[in-house]
């Protein structure tokens, strides 16, 4: 179906789509360094990707909302170039938002995530909400993506998410938006990605924050000099093609 954006539609347009069942689809990123070659705003700009391509793709009514530009980020702020949400100011506006979607007629909202950060508030926002007519759905939009096939494709990450490293690079330069700083490609590693440490492929369910001073303080967990854009395009076309999928079913 065509995509139809929330901001960019008046208020009967989104009444009645609301009343006709549509989903309402909600990007939420970050403001925060991504090394010295990516851009502060890579992580709303790619779940809005993803976002905006699964929208198309599906069956479902969606209404594409404005995405959240701020995420919960105090670990990058030693970094500077960052602006972040306390994690409860961040899981006060997640709840808002749902609130106003809700009074607003929708029935269902799927919030696609694309920092790392938030998924503990997101997470935490589901309890919140169990007792609410709307349905939230919260995905990360990287897990979408077969684990396996991942690191299949990955040259030197394995897999793993990372921050600003070959999978985050690659899908910078699939989308060709001016998400990277080319005359700074390829960029130098940065901390290598550890299974079960921040960015590192799952492992054991352990999960720690990054601590960025001292592990990597060029902001980058990864490694970026192997990032091509057929690697971000899997990325890409494998998670908003799952995302459509799952619009697509009743309920979720």
């Amino acid at each position: 179906m065509a995509l139809t954006r929330f901001a960019a539609s008046a208020a009967p347009e989104v009444r009645a789509l609301a009343g006709q069942g549509a989903v309402a689809l909600w990007p939420v990123g970050s403001t925060e360094q991504h090394g010295s070659h990516l851009v502060t705003g890579f992580d709303l700009a790619s779940a809005t990707a993803v976002c905006e391509r699964a929208a198309v793709a599906a069956s479902a009514q969606v209404v594409l909302l404005p995405g959240l530009a701020f995420g919960a980020s105090d670990h990058w702020l030693e970094l500077g170039a960052t602006l972040s949400l306390r994690p409860a100011t961040l899981l006060a506006v997640v709840l808002d938002v749902i609130r106003s979607a809700e009074r607003s007629g929708f029935e269902r909202l799927v919030a696609v995530n694309g920092h790392a950060g938030n998924i503990g508030v997101l997470t935490a926002a589901l309890g919140d909400t169990t007792s609410s007519a709307i349905q939230v759905e919260v995905v990360s939009y990287w897990t979408l993506v077969d684990a396996r096939r991942m690191a299949d494709a990955c040259l030197s990450d394995a897999g793993g998410v990372g921050h600003a490293g070959e999978v985050e690079t690659s899908i910078a330069l699939a989308l060709e938006a001016g998400l990277a700083v080319n005359e700074r490609l390829p960029a130098p590693p940065g901390r290598a990605l550890v299974p079960g440490e921040p960015g590192g492929p799952p492992a054991g369910g352990i999960v720690r924050s990054p601590r960025p001073l001292l592990e990597s303080p060029s902001g980058v967990y990864g490694d970026p000099s192997q990032a091509r854009p057929e690697l971000g395009e899997l990325v890409l076309a494998e998670a908003s093609s799952a995302l459509a999928r799952h619009l697509d079913r009743p309920g979720g």
